[in-house]
C-alpha cells in the first residue's frame, strides 16, 4: 500500500510538472496566434521536437547498444562489489542483496534515455535554427578566395555540420572511454605491457574486441569529418597576423589536417579489420598515431613555420591574405558601399554661404538630450508616476519645412506609485498605460533657457498639424514589463484631470480573451487564483502580455538581433515604435570579429513597427537582397512584409540605425585602409573623435542632424560621426581627418559617404576645440564663476557641423542649481570657427559675433496661428521676405558700438546700485556692500580691455 501511494505521488508530481510546462506552452500559443504569428510558434517547436527525437534516437541506439553489450559484465561487477561490501552470504552462497538481470536492464534503459535525450534536448534547443537554415540556404553568389566555395556555405552549411559533429562526437568519445575503463576494472581487458604496439601487450576477449572495434571505427569516422570541417574553419580563425587563413595556416595547418584525415581513414579501416580479425594492434596503433600527430602536426608544425619563415618576412608572406581580410571584412560590414570624397575643410564662411546654409543652421541641436531629459521630467512629468525613459531624435516636415524634432513618450512607472496604491487591482486592472509624448525642436529655446515645447501637457496639445495625436495612450513601451487585464468591469485610469481622473476602456486589437479554459491555464502558468477570484474580470476581459517592446519582438523573432535604441514616431495621429533588426553571422570567412556583439557579418535587413496602443507587430524587409533574410523568409513565409507594404507616412521616419553606424565606424578605423602595405604598417589608423565628458575624454556618439551635404542641394536627415588620427603615448594628434555620414531620406536611404580632409590641411578636432574652450580666459572665468555657490555648469555635447567646406563647432552650456528638483537651463552657446571662439546667450548672437551678420533662426510657425510671438531664438528668416529686410539682416555689426552701448547700460545699473546703497545707509546708518557691485567694476574693466568685445561682454550681461 505504501509503495502504491509513493508511486501515485511520484506520478502526480510528474503530471503537475508537465501540466505547468504545458500551461506555459499554451500561453505562448495563444499569444503568438493573437498577434497573427502562429508559425513563429509552431516552426521552432516542431523543429526542436524532430531534432531531439532524431538525435536522441541515434544516441540512444549507441548508448543502449553499448550498455547492453556489457550488461553481463556490469551485472557481475556490481554483484561482486555488493557481496564484498555487505559481507553477508546466504546458505546457498548467494548474496543477500542481489541485483537481478531484469532490474539491471531497466536501469540501463533509464540511463540510456536520460543521457541520450538530455544531450539531444540541448542540441535541439540551440541547434534548430542551424538545421533550418541548412535546409533553406540561399547562396551569396560570391566564392571565398581559398577554397572557392560560396560564402553561404560558411554562413549556413558549415555551422550545421559543426553542430552535428559536436552533438555526436563528444557523447560517443566519453561512451568509448567509459567502456574501456569499465572493461579494465571488470578484468575483461588485461594490460600485459604499456608498450601497446607489441603483439601480446593487451589481452581482450573477442566480444569486447568487436564492441570496441565498432565504437572506435565510428569515432575515427566522426573525427575525420571534424578535421575536414576544420579546414574550412581556418578562414575565420586567427593564428597569426591575419584574421583568417594566413601563410602558416595554408602551408602548415592545412596539410596537417589533411594528414589527420588520412590517419582517421586508416583508423576506420583498422577498426573494420579488428572487428573480424583477432589483432588488437589494429585498434591501438591508429589511436596512438592520432594522439601523437595532433599536437605535432596541428600545433608544433604551424608554430615553427610561423616563427622561422613567416615572421622574418611577414609583409611579403602575408600580403595576399591581408588583402583577403580587408576585402571580405569591408563586404561583411557594408564598408565596400561607402563612397569617398574630399572635403576641403578650409573654405571661408561668409554671410552669403551662411544664408545658403540657413536650413542646416536652423536645425543645429542646441537642446542636449541628457539635460533635456531632466527638463522633460520636471516640467512635463505631470505626476510622479509618469516617467520619460529616453529622448528620440527624428525629423518631421512641419508646414513644408524639414525640422529635427526631439520626442519622448510619457510612460507609466509602477514603481513610483505610492506603496499603499501598489495593490493587485491597481497594478493589473487600473493603471494600464502611459499617456502622450513631449516634443521640442532641436534648436528651439525659450529666453529662460528651457526647451520650447512642440507637444506638451496631458492630454497632449500642439500648434502643429503634423504633430497632432489622436491616440496618445501607450500600452506597449520601453518601461512596461508586467501584464495587465483590460476591458474589466473597472474602468482604467487614463490621465489626471482636475480633482477627478479621466477614465477609459481599451479598444485595441491584441489581447488574449479570458475564456474559462484560458483562465485555468493562465492561473497555473502565473501561479495565481486571481483570474477566478477577481470580480472585475468578465467575459470580455483580455490579458496583455509581453508589453515591453524589446521583449515582445525578441520573443517573436529571437533569430534576429535588435538595435539598442527603439524610437517613437507620430504617424497620422498614432504613436508607433520603430525598431531596427539585424541579420548577423559569426562564421563569415576572413572577416574581423566585432567583439561586443560576437559577429563578423551584419545587415540592417528588417524594420519592426510596434503600435504603442494595441501592440500589433509588423516586420518589414528593407534589404530584400540579403541572403540571410532570404533564408529566413523561406523558413517563415509571410512573416516579413515587403517595404512597399509600409505606409509612405511611416517610411519618411525610417532612420539609419545608430548601433549599425557605431559598428561600421569602429571597423572603418582600420579598414578604410585598402592597401595591404599601409594596413600592415598601420600608417593611417583612425580613432573616433573625442569630446570632454566632465574632465575625461570620451568618444563622440553618432548624432542625427538635418543638414545639407556638400554635393546636395536640399537639406536632409543624416547620421554622422567625425574621425581623428589614432593616438598613442608617443603620438597624440586630435585634428580632424574625416567624417562619415549616413543618408536616410527617400531613394538615398542607406547610402554612406565618407568625406576625407586633405592630408595637407590642418583642422582642429573636437578635443582640440574643447581644450581651446578651457583655455579661453573669458569663457573659463565665467564657467568657473557659475560652477560654485550652489550651482553647477553642464557642458552639452559638442556638435560638429560640416558647413560649406568648413566646420562649425557648437556646444550649449547649461546651469543647474544643486537643490533637489532643479531644472537645467541653457544659459550660453559656445561656437567655434577656425581660430575664433565666442560664447553668447543665443546661437544667433554667437554667429553675429563670429561673422558680423545677424541670421534669424526659428522653429516653423504653427499652421493654425497667423502670428507667433517669439523670442530672438524663435524668429525665422523667410525666403519671401522683402529685399529691404534681407539687407537689414545682413548689416554688419560694429563691435565697438555694441560695446559702448553695453558699457552705458552697466554704468546705469551701477548708479542705481549706488543710490540704493546710499538710501539703505540713511535708514540703517551702516555701510553695506551691495552684492555684485565689486564684480560689476571688474566686468567693466574686462570689457574695456577686450578688443573684440565678445565673451567678456557676455559676462557683464550676466553678473549685474
Amino acid at each position: 500500500m505504501r509503495r502504491t501511494a509513493r508511486i501515485m505521488l511520484v506520478l502526480l508530481g510528474i503530471g503537475l510538472i508537465l501540466f505547468i510546462a504545458l500551461s506555459g506552452l499554451f500561453e505562448d500559443y495563444l499569444w503568438y496566434s493573437d498577434l497573427g504569428y502562429s508559425q513563429l510558434f509552431w516552426t521552432p517547436l516542431i523543429s526542436k521536437g524532430i531534432i531531439q527525437i532524431i538525435n536522441g534516437t541515434i544516441l540512444f541506439t549507441f548508448i543502449a547498444g553499448t550498455l547492453f553489450s556489457i550488461r553481463h559484465a556490469i551485472l557481475t561487477f556490481v554483484n561482486e562489489r555488493l557481496r564484498k561490501r555487505l559481507r553477508l552470504v546466504h546458505e546457498m552462497d548467494r548474496p543477500l542483496y542481489h541485483l537481478s538481470q531484469r532490474k539491471m536492464t531497466l536501469w540501463l534503459i533509464i540511463i540510456s534515455v536520460l543521457i541520450s535525450f538530455g544531450v539531444s534536448f540541448v542540441t535541439g534547443f540551440t541547434g534548430w535554427l542551424e538545421v533550418l537554415t541548412f535546409l533553406n540556404a540561399t547562396p551569396f553568389g560570391q566564392g571565398d578566395p581559398i577554397f572557392f566555395k560560396d560564402l553561404g556555405f560558411y554562413v549556413f552549411q558549415l555551422p550545421f555540420f559543426i553542430t552535428i559533429y559536436n552533438a555526436f562526437f563528444g557523447p560517443l568519445f566519453f561512451l568509448t572511454f567509459f567502456t574501456i575503463v569499465f572493461y579494465s576494472f571488470a578484468g575483461v581487458i588485461h594490460f600485459q605491457s604499456l608498450l601497446i604496439w607489441k603483439k601480446q601487450a593487451i589481452e581482450i576477449n573477442s566480444a569486447a574486441r568487436r564492441h570496441l572495434a565498432l565504437l572506435i571505427t565510428v569515432l575515427f569516422l566522426f573525427k575525420g569529418f571534424g578535421c575536414y570541417f576544420d579546414t574550412f574553419r581556418l578562414l575565420y580563425s586567427q593564428h597569426g597576423l591575419v584574421l583568417g587563413a594566413g601563410y602558416a595556416d595554408l602551408h602548415a595547418t592545412l596539410p596537417a589536417l589533411k594528414a589527420l584525415m588520412v590517419l582517421c581513414a586508416l583508423g576506420v579501416i583498422g577498426g573494420g579489420l579488428a572487428f573480424f580479425k583477432d589483432e588488437v594492434r589494429l585498434l591501438t596503433l591508429p589511436i596512438l598515431a592520432i594522439f601523437i600527430s595532433i599536437p605535432l602536426l596541428s600545433g608544433l608544425g604551424p608554430m615553427v613555420l610561423q616563427s622561422l619563415v613567416v615572421i622574418p618576412n611577414e609583409l611579403e608572406k602575408e600580403t595576399p591574405y591581408i588583402q583577403n581580410e580587408i576585402a571580405l571584412t569591408r563586404f561583411a560590414y557594408g564598408l565596400d558601399q561607402i563612397s569617398e570624397e574630399d572635403y576641403q575643410a578650409d573654405q571661408p564662411l561668409t554671410s552669403e554661404t551662411l544664408q545658403k546654409e540657413l536650413p542646416t543652421l536652423n536645425n543645429v541641436r542646441l537642446n542636449d538630450p541628457h539635460p533635456l531629459l531632466r527638463t522633460y521630467t520636471q516640467k512635463q512629468g505631470i505626476r510622479p508616476y509618469y516617467k520619460f525613459y529616453n529622448i528620440d531624435m527624428d525629423r518631421y516636415r512641419i508646414n513644408g519645412e524639414y525640422r529635427q524634432v526631439m520626442l519622448a513618450p510619457r510612460e507609466f512607472s509602477y514603481q513610483d506609485l505610492e506603496k499603499t496604491a501598489q495593490t493587485f487591482v491597481n497594478l493589473r486592472f487600473k493603471y494600464t498605460h502611459g499617456f502622450g509624448v513631449v516634443a521640442s525642436f532641436a534648436n528651439a529655446v525659450t529666453p529662460e533657457g528651457l526647451p520650447a515645447f512642440a507637444i506638451k501637457d496631458v492630454p497632449p496639445t500642439t500648434d502643429y498639424q503634423e504633430l497632432q495625436i489622436s491616440q496618445p495612450r501607450i500600452y506597449f513601451g520601453e518601461m512596461t514589463h508586467d501584464w495587465v487585464v483590460v476591458n474589466t468591469d473597472l474602468k482604467e485610469f487614463d490621465y489626471p484631470e482636475g480633482k477627478a481622473n479621466a477614465e477609459t476602456r481599451y479598444e485595441g486589437k491584441s489581447g488574449i480573451k479570458l475564456t474559462p479554459f484560458n483562465r485555468l491555464m493562465l492561473s497555473i502558468k502565473h501561479g495565481t487564483l486571481r483570474f477566478y477570484l477577481a470580480n472585475e474580470i468578465n467575459s470580455q476581459s483580455r490579458i496583455l502580455l509581453h508589453r515591453n517592446i524589446m521583449d515582445r519582438v525578441e520573443k517573436l523573432a529571437p533569430f534576429l538581433q535588435y538595435d539598442d535604441n527603439p524610437y517613437l514616431v507620430v504617424d497620422e495621429g498614432r504613436l508607433k515604435w520603430i525598431i531596427d533588426a539585424y541579420t548577423v553571422s559569426k562564421t563569415f570567412p576572413y572577416s574581423s570579429m566585432y567583439p561586443e556583439r560576437e559577429l563578423n557579418y551584419i545587415r540592417n535587413s528588417v524594420k519592426v513597427v510596434v503600435d504603442a496602443y494595441d501592440g500589433t507587430v509588423d516586420f518589414f524587409a528593407v534589404d530584400a537582397q540579403d541572403p540571410i533574410l532570404q533564408t529566413y523568409r523561406k523558413i517563415f513565409p509571410g512573416v516579413f512584409k515587403d517595404l512597399s507594404a509600409m505606409p509612405d507616412t511611416l517610411q519618411t521616419h525610417l532612420r539609419y540605425p545608430e548601433t549599425l553606424f557605431k559598428i561600421q565606424s569602429t571597423m572603418l578605423k582600420n579598414f578604410h585602409m585598402t592597401d595591404p602595405t599601409v594596413f600592415y604598417n598601420k600608417e593611417d589608423t583612425w580613432d573616433i573623435a573625442k569630446e570632454l565628458f566632465g574632465s575625461e575624454p570620451q568618444n563622440i556618439a553618432p548624432y542625427y542632424s538635418v543638414m545639407r551635404l556638400p554635393d546636395s542641394e536640399q537639406p536632409e536627415s543624416v547620421l554622422m560621426i567625425p574621425f581623428t588620427p589614432s593616438s598613442n603615448a608617443n603620438n597624440i594628434r586630435t585634428n580632424m581627418v574625416a567624417w562619415l555620414a549616413a543618408r536616410m531620406d527617400g531613394e538615398h536611404y542607406g547610402e554612406l559617404k565618407l568625406y576625407k580632409v586633405p592630408k595637407n590641411t590642418e583642422v582642429d578636432g573636437p578635443l582640440q576645440v574643447e581644450s581651446r574652450i578651457d583655455q579661453a580666459p573669458e569663457i573659463s572665468r565665467q564657467l568657473a564663476l557659475w560652477d560654485q555657490k550652489g550651482s553647477s555648469v553642464i557642458r552639452g555635447d559638442l556638435v560638429v557641423l560640416p558647413l560649406a567646406g568648413n566646420f562649425l563647432y557648437v556646444e550649449p552650456i547649461y546651469l543647474q542649481s544643486e537643490k533637489a528638483g532643479s531644472i537645467p537651463e541653457m544659459k550660453r552657446v559656445i561656437v567655434a570657427y577656425g581660430d575664433k571662439i565666442v560664447m553668447s546667450e543665443t546661437f544667433e548672437e554667437a554667429l553675429a559675433q563670429l561673422f558680423g551678420v545677424r541670421l534669424k533662426l526659428s522653429p516653423p510657425p504653427p499652421a493654425n496661428v497667423s502670428a507667433l510671438a517669439v523670442s530672438p531664438m524663435n524668429a525665422e528668416l523667410k525666403p519671401e521676405e522683402t529685399e529691404e529686410t534681407t539687407e537689414e539682416t545682413e548689416e554688419p555689426i560694429d563691435p565697438q558700438e555694441d560695446t559702448q552701448a553695453l558699457l552705458k547700460q552697466i554704468e546705469q545699473i551701477r548708479e542705481m546700485l549706488n543710490q540704493l546703497e546710499q538710501q539703505f545707509k540713511k535708514i540703517t546708518g551702516d555701510s553695506v556692500d551691495v552684492e555684485g557691485g565689486k564684480k560689476a567694476d571688474e566686468d567693466v574693466h574686462d570689457v574695456q580691455t577686450d578688443p573684440e568685445g565678445s565673451v567678456s561682454s557676455e559676462q557683464s550681461k550676466t553678473n549685474p
